[in-house]
């Protein structure tokens, strides 16, 4: 038995009268912690889990990640996610979440790396978002039209709108820029009608309108483009790249004056700070004082 710390420290006490008593104490005193340690080890680290364990704690492990303690991104975040597909290796959200902020640094093929494992568990899930991102971070169109094709056919009779933007509207911009102008017209208008049918006219995004518009353009239906772009200028006036490829639009049928007007009034929005944004990446089709100056000074020498 170990004496009382009373009994030990007493003047007294035959335990200090013990050659090297220290010694002898407290390696004693060791073994007995130590002792208790292993006993409880057994509880506290448990390495042995049931399935429902496993589930319970991953999901602990990824309700945390992309918070204020995990911001996303974050090395803490990271090993934390890591910490959870370690207890569920299928789990789609993970995966994805891994990737993104390789995708927002600019590092394609590693954030590709993910998305491609998120889509291959759950490509009902995560196909159209990854298509969302060849499309505006890549700018790989027949890519990003594969995988919007993929998405849309989980729900054929539904229009799924991953990341918050409509397949029909995104095909159609990458139809647009492979220059595939029936199908982008195809797409681009069948999005467009739907936005006027669910949230009326008045709501419409200006891209909506002036996607479109370009798309009529370019294919010489002069007269449809312009109806587009004259009724998305009705709902978005302050929009400056409307007026802009509306003065374009002017200018390609030789009818100078009204093209110096739209272009009069795209420099003016343009200048109080309005026009296309979009995080992380350039928005299609957005304009830069460069391009007014350019079309301006081509203008001035007609």
């Amino acid at each position: 038995m170990v004496p009382s710390l009373k009994y030990c420290h007493s003047k007294n006490s035959r335990w200090f009268s013990i050659p090297g008593w220290p010694t002898l104490f407290f390696p004693i005193l060791l073994l007995l912690v130590l002792n208790g340690c292993t006993q409880k080890e057994e509880i506290l680290y448990k390495k042995k889990f049931s399935e429902e364990e496993k589930s319970k704690l991953a999901e602990s492990f990824f309700n945390g990640a992309g918070t204020d303690l995990y911001y996303q991104g974050t090395v803490g975040e990271r090993m934390v996610i890591n910490e959870g597909i370690s207890f569920d290796t299928d789990n789609a959200w993970a995966q994805r979440e891994l990737g993104v902020p390789y995708l927002k640094r600019g590092f394609g093929v590693e954030a590709n790396y993910f998305y491609e494992k998120a889509v291959e568990l759950d490509p009902k899930e995560w196909a159209g978002y990854k298509g969302y991102c060849w499309l505006y971070f890549y700018r790989d169109y027949e890519t990003a039209i594969r995988d919007l094709d993929l998405c849309d056919s989980f729900t054929p009779n539904t229009v799924d709108y991953p990341q918050a933007t409509s397949v029909d509207y995104m095909r159609g911009v990458a139809y647009l820029r492979l220059d595939s102008l029936d199908k982008a017209i195809y797409y681009l208008d069948k999005h467009l009608q739907k936005e006027i049918k669910d949230v009326e006219v008045d709501y419409v995004e200006p891209v909506a309108f002036l996607n479109l518009g370009i798309a009529y353009s370019e294919a010489d239906e002069l007269e449809k483009a312009e109806e587009i772009f004259l009724l998305g200028i009705e709902n978005n006036e302050k929009n400056p790249e409307l007026h802009y490829y509306l003065a374009l639009l002017y200018k390609k049928q030789n009818k100078f004056l009204e093209a110096r007007n739209s272009l009069n009034k795209a420099s003016e929005w343009h200048t109080k700070g309005y026009g296309l944004v979009r995080p992380y990446v350039e928005e299609f089709h957005a304009i830069y004082k460069e391009d007014l100056a350019r079309l301006n000074e081509l203008l001035e020498n007609i």
